[in-house]
């Protein structure tokens, strides 16, 4: 999961749909897929999650091309599963940043360490510290916003914004890392499965950021190259 082609990722999307006209019904049929998509995404990454190389592996099998994550090649009738939503010929799905394979991976992985602490929770809530269990989903939300936000200023071609937003979202992974880190049982072996599971997924999310921050930095160094010399 590494490596953009960056040129082109920016309004000239949004203007190309500004014909399509959608309802309510067609916006919603369109996130219940995108739901499904993220559903996908993380069966796989269930399935595969323990291999070396799951994060490119997983890509592969989604049908994201790993070195041209554009919204040109998410459209391409051609590409993978997506000749499923195209029942018409003519019709063509719009573009969000709901396509995003950062954000899919960000936000399946965020659904599934919410639903773990939920279901922790649940289990041993008499156990938990209260505070803790307020600070936690908190520092969920707060990794989960800050990227969502990184994502959205990729989209827009923004490099620079998109870097600030994934460094925030690092400090709160950081932080999300600390308390569960702090989480207690006498069930040691519950304590101990609870943990793994979640730093497995939050080492994830941080190199799949750490690759975009990577490739940002990188683009932008591109850009301003001719300028500088």
């Amino acid at each position: 999961m590494s490596g953009y082609e960056f040129e082109g990722y920016s309004d000239g999307e949004w203007e190309s749909h500004e014909e399509l006209a959608w309802n309510e019904f067609d916006w919603q049929h369109y996130l219940k897929n995108n739901e499904r998509e993220i559903a996908d995404f993380l069966a796989h990454y269930h399935r595969l999650k323990h291999r070396p190389d799951h994060l490119d592996e997983i890509a592969r099998v989604m049908g994201w091309d790993m070195e041209e994550w554009t919204p040109g090649e998410l459209n391409d009738p051609e590409a993978g599963e997506a000749e499923d939503a195209k029942e018409d010929e003519d019709f063509i799905e719009p573009y969000t940043v709901h396509k995003h394979p950062v954000y899919i991976v960000t936000h399946g992985l965020y659904q599934h360490l919410f639903q773990c602490w939920e279901h922790f929770t649940a289990q041993h809530h008499r156990s938990l510290s209260p505070i803790l269990a307020g600070r936690l989903p908190a520092s969920l939300h707060a990794g989960e916003i800050n990227a969502v936000m990184g994502i959205t200023a990729l989209d827009m071609g923004d490099f620079n914004l998109t870097v600030c937003h994934l460094k925030n979202a690092l400090s709160a992974l950081n932080h999300t890392m600390t308390l569960i880190k702090q989480v207690s049982l006498k069930n040691t072996r519950h304590e101990a499965l609870f943990q793994a599971e979640c730093m497995g997924v939050l080492f994830d999310l941080r190199e799949v950021w750490l690759r975009v921050m990577n490739d940002c930095r990188e683009e932008e160094k591109r850009q301003d190259g001719p300028e500088r010399d």
